[in-house]
């Protein structure tokens, strides 16, 4: 059974930059927000502008609670982070549902607030999710690796630490 991946719009943009997001979209049922789908509209190469086009591909996700944003506005000033609406709805989804689902993202102040949020369990870096469906080039950037990933995690923890209301 494929596992249900929901992707950030960083994410999407650069598999396609590295030509992946076809086997992405073999492995996983791949999810985005409206607000992903949105943004993930071109990607660079070889100093050209590229197309992106999802439809068809993916499946858009359109009944984020508004609830659930309110909730990651909050929780993002409180953290004093700054979050794209594409990570935002994305964060407030992966929040509401109760799909087996991870995110995807590559951003770190999204990470961060994951880890904020204590809903790290439900993310995985872009390495990973590459490296179980059995591609292991290096031709990753930085921010794709799982060393990263971890890195803002716990800058996620130490954030909570600092700034959340324990009592």
């Amino acid at each position: 059974m494929k596992r249900l991946r929901l992707l950030d719009a960083d994410v999407v943009i650069d598999l396609h930059s590295l030509g992946l997001f076809e086997k992405m979209c073999r492995a996983y049922e791949v999810y985005v927000t409206q607000e992903v789908y949105e943004e993930a509209t071109y990607f660079k190469k070889g100093g050209s502008k590229n197309s992106i086009n999802i439809a068809g591909k993916v499946t858009v996700i359109k009944n984020v609670e508004l609830e659930g944003l309110e909730k990651v506005e909050k929780e993002a000033k409180e953290a004093r982070l700054v979050i794209d609406p594409g990570e935002s709805t994305s964060i407030a989804y992966i929040n509401q549902t109760d799909e087996k689902m991870t995110f995807c993202s590559c951003d770190k102040a999204a990470i961060k607030l994951i880890s904020y949020m204590e809903l790290d369990q439900k993310t995985i870096s872009l390495e990973r999710a590459l490296r179980d469906i059995g591609y292991h080039k290096r031709n990753l950037y930085p921010r794709h690796y799982e060393k990263t990933f971890k890195t803002a995690v716990n800058e996620g923890k130490t954030l909570r630490v600092q700034f959340k209301r324990l009592i």
